[in-house]
């Protein structure tokens, strides 16, 4: 198992490696624990060249101290030392025999061989370049703002509460905060700042570093209007650099700039995190969804006491001999988690029929599709005509779902890497991306529902979040989400918004059912109201009152 600091660590190492061809990795556990093992063949290479140049200098060392004895007996005879025919032979033989020797060995390419090695894995297509580097950046401070973790910990190596013994440097800290900053995260970026500068132990290379961090953190302070804060660290700023134009010029400009309110001791407390919001206080999209995947959204046990558990047996005969664990999350939308309807069999399947052909993941925009950090995994789509394996898990998904499955989407497989996730987003299609052309076999309706297997466990993280229905998901192997993705009116169902939350640590491999409303009206008919502008109970409510 790769954990996120230590892929982090790794990035930051590998930084200045060249790439030719685009390749990611950071979004996929399954590609960096190639490149991983590449590593450890460059290792192996390291070694080598270090034992060739080892024995090379322990070779020139030992001549050395032996011409160093000579001259030093030498000296101590003074010219006497020379009567010695021995010891003029000896002067001879170093002058020319064996300081050609050594001569020819200094001029000698130790390690050329490994080195070579080295440089043909450094220069793979699918090792990391900066691109890489920023994406595991990006994952690590997406787990931070996700789940409100503390820099104090990452930085130490604690995620969530679980301690995995990677500790991170005063220069990654401040790689990670001038990301945060360039992304406009500045409370996460004066956290980062705050650990950089507490981790500095005084080395010459870290006393370079201290001018960086305090540049950085009057940056911060000025995104976060943390006045006085500002001052302060440009005066200390100013101190260690009296002479650096740049700063009394950008300090000028800082001063010119505040307006009249903003007076020099005008402070403001700086949270890593913004204040859980108040019930009833308005929130973003993103928040609700990051809300859900933390378990500060959820439902009350009140709320939850009318949910069931048991077994299925009415979508078809054979379930009468073996009936589906189905447990309810949700009624109204209908969501429902089926356990142990997959096998470790038909994974292992999976896995062969998926292996080098996972791609990065896209997004279905209103006009185009796209690579995007809402969604950072990899995916494949397969046929089910590719193994029989995957027409047998269709029969189940029938079974469960109790919709036809002919008009299927292909099989999808995805994989989640270091903070891998996916936004809140809907499965349906808005008619804009209809009508853009960007929906493959549009005969076939919009998608009436989702089922969701998780093919592997995960250590921390990557759940499920439905934000409007605050119900979280948290992944079981072998476990098998299912929900209605439209009204039976055929409108999409807003409330079935939902998004991956990022792994934390781990793995996570999930496949994916996407069934098209087409030859399903048996199976789910339309109701006799609009059911997407009033709920059943609404009507019974309605009824009531007439």
């Amino acid at each position: 198992m790769i954990f996120p600091v230590f892929s982090v660590l790794f990035l930051l190492f590998h930084q200045a490696i060249p790439s030719v061809s685009g390749v990611e990795f950071f979004s996929s556990i399954h590609g960096m624990t190639k490149v991983f093992g590449y590593e450890q063949k460059m290792v192996l290479h390291m070694q080598k060249f270090l034992s060739d140049n080892q024995d090379k200098l322990d070779f020139l060392k030992a001549r050395l101290r032996e011409f160093e004895n000579e001259r030093n007996e030498a000296r101590e005879w003074g010219p006497s030392y020379f009567e010695s025919p021995i010891n003029k032979y000896l002067l001879n033989k170093r002058l020319t025999v064996d300081w050609q020797r050594v001569e020819n060995l200094m001029a000698t390419s130790t390690g050329e061989k490994p080195l070579t090695r080295l440089r043909k894995f450094r220069n793979r297509e699918t090792m990391p370049d900066k691109k890489e580097l920023e994406g595991a950046i990006d994952g690590l401070l997406r787990l931070q703002y996700v789940y409100r973790l503390k820099a104090k910990d990452l930085a130490r190596g604690i995620l969530d509460g679980v301690d995995y013994g990677t500790q991170l440097n005063s220069e990654h800290c401040v790689d990670i905060a001038r990301l945060a900053l360039r992304d406009q995260h500045p409370r996460l970026a004066h956290s980062w700042l705050i650990e950089a500068n507490d981790r500095l132990t005084g080395g010459e290379k870290e006393e370079q570093l201290k001018p960086q961090i305090l540049a950085l953190l009057v940056q911060a302070k000025k995104e976060l209007e943390d006045f006085r804060g500002l001052n302060d660290t440009y005066q200390e700023l100013i101190g260690i650099q009296s002479a650096s134009e740049e700063h009394a010029k950008n300090y000028e400009t800082f001063l010119n700039a505040l307006s009249e309110k903003a007076l020099l001791n005008e402070s403001k407390p700086i949270l890593e995190h913004a204040p859980i919001p108040e019930e009833g206080e308005p929130v973003g999209e993103f928040q609700a969804y990051s809300l859900t995947c933390s378990g500060h959204w959820r439902l009350t046990p009140k709320e939850q006491r009318h949910l069931r558990c048991g077994y299925v047996t009415e979508t078809h005969p054979f379930l009468w001999i073996a009936p589906l664990k189905a447990e309810e999350l949700f009624q109204d939308p209908l969501l429902v988690l089926y356990h142990d309807v997959i096998y470790q069999s038909e994974i292992d399947v999976i896995r062969k029929l998926t292996e080098n052909r996972l791609m990065r993941a896209t997004i279905t925009s209103h006009n185009e599709s796209v690579v995007s950090n809402v969604r950072t995994s990899q995916f494949t789509f397969i046929p089910v005509t590719a193994h029989k394996v995957l027409s047998t898990i269709d029969q189940r998904v029938a079974d469960m779902t109790n919709l036809n499955m002919k008009y299927a989407e292909d099989h999808q497989f995805a994989n989640y890497g270091i903070g891998g996730h996916y936004g809140q987003h809907m499965d349906w299609f808005y008619q804009t991306t209809f009508d853009a052309g960007l929906v493959s076999s549009p005969e076939m309706g919009n998608r009436i529902a989702a089922v969701l297997f998780y093919l592997s466990d995960v250590a921390q993280g990557g759940g499920t979040a439905f934000p409007q229905l605050r119900t979280l998901l948290k992944p079981k192997k072998y476990a098998a989400a299912f929900w209605h993705n439209l009204h039976a009116s055929g409108v999409g169902d807003v409330r079935t918004q939902h998004g991956a939350c990022p792994i934390i640590a781990g793995s996570k491999w999930v496949q994916n059912r996407w069934i098209r409303e087409n030859d399903q009206s048996d199976r789910r008919p339309c109701e006799l109201w609009d059911d997407s502008l009033a709920t059943y109970a609404q009507i019974l409510e309605l009824n009531k009152q007439n």
